[in-house]
């Protein structure tokens, strides 16, 4: 089902883990912008910067790549469950180092949600739960979502915001490559 429901949607590979296909972006082609702005669509400006107003995503997170990386986006994201099993996120304040875990999934009784956002500027990184093949998710992000709006978090700078005690634990979600910000994902694409 995994494999079939990820052709059918023409998820692509997401260089933070997983496969994605952009599916709004707000007055523009989807996908034509490469992951950049689209100045011929909506656009706002954002930080002195033109960003198109509104972008969503479908992104599927596998068993062979269980993890979203330990990342830092300037956009609001919100998220929404669609099918699979559960994507447990981990939310880190950049102001206080408060670190909060959350459950997207099915399972409402469980403390599971449909749905949640994650403030832009805050850390985040996401982990499939155990045992589950796939977790499928949708992502609205406004300002719209830019590569160069994006960086990868490292061990050191996490560890003294959250605590050794507290990201010892969470030290796998670390992208052991966290080169290449930005535009240099322009190359996903060519997927």
């Amino acid at each position: 089902m995994r494999d079939s429901l990820r052709q059918s949607l023409g998820l692509i590979p997401h260089p933070e883990g997983g496969y994605f296909r952009e599916t709004w972006r707000a007055g523009a082609e989807p996908m034509a912008s490469r992951g950049g702005v689209d100045p011929g669509g909506d656009t706002v400006t954002f930080k002195g910067s033109e960003r198109n107003t509104l972008t969503s995503i479908y992104w599927m997170v596998t068993a062979e790549a269980p993890f979203g990386w330990w990342i830092c986006n300037a956009s609001d994201h919100v998220h929404y469950w669609h099918g699979g099993g559960a994507l447990t996120y981990h939310v880190v304040d950049p102001a206080t180092g408060a670190h909060t875990r959350t459950v997207l999934g099915p399972d409402a009784a469980k403390g599971e949600v449909l749905q949640f956002p994650v403030r832009g500027g805050h850390w985040k990184a996401a982990e499939l739960r155990k045992d589950d093949d796939f977790c499928l998710i949708g992502e609205a992000v406004a300002p719209g979502w830019d590569f160069n709006d994006f960086r990868w978090g490292t061990a050191a700078e996490l560890e003294t915001l959250m605590g050794a005690h507290t990201f010892a634990p969470l030290k796998h979600l670390v992208k052991s490559d966290a080169s290449g910000q930005g535009a240099d994902f322009d190359k996903t694409y060519d997927s």
